[in-house]
């Protein structure tokens, strides 16, 4: 079972500089099927661990593709220009949809001017 990596999401703003928690970190978070709350890690994502990213916009509901039915959640925000660009199963994409990520991957820092 997935640890509890943080009870208290960060409320994140856009504008907000964050940093990807180490995939180590993450992937305590995730259940067997690498989800946190219903929000798949993928493996492509991996590649942005460690890495210092600003938010775009923190979602709030969205059209699930699967259902075509419009979803509510929360905890779950976009980055600016990390985009997927296709998976190591489907290949390359040209759609370049924005990754979902959960709050509790990100930690918010202060960029010294």
């Amino acid at each position: 079972m997935a640890e509890n990596y943080q009870s208290v999401t960060n409320h994140f703003e856009p504008g907000d500089w964050v940093m990807v928690r180490p995939l180590g970190e993450i992937q305590k978070t995730l259940n067997p099927f690498k989800e946190l709350k219903g929000c798949a890690f993928m493996e492509v994502m991996k590649q942005y661990c460690g890495t210092q990213q600003r938010v775009l916009k923190v979602m709030e509901r969205f059209v699930d593709e699967r259902d075509y039915k419009v979803k509510k959640t929360r905890g779950v925000v976009l980055l600016e220009g990390v985009h997927c660009q296709g998976t190591p199963v489907f290949g390359r994409c040209d759609r370049s949809c924005l990754f979902f990520w959960r709050e509790e991957w990100l930690e918010r820092i202060e960029l010294s001017a």
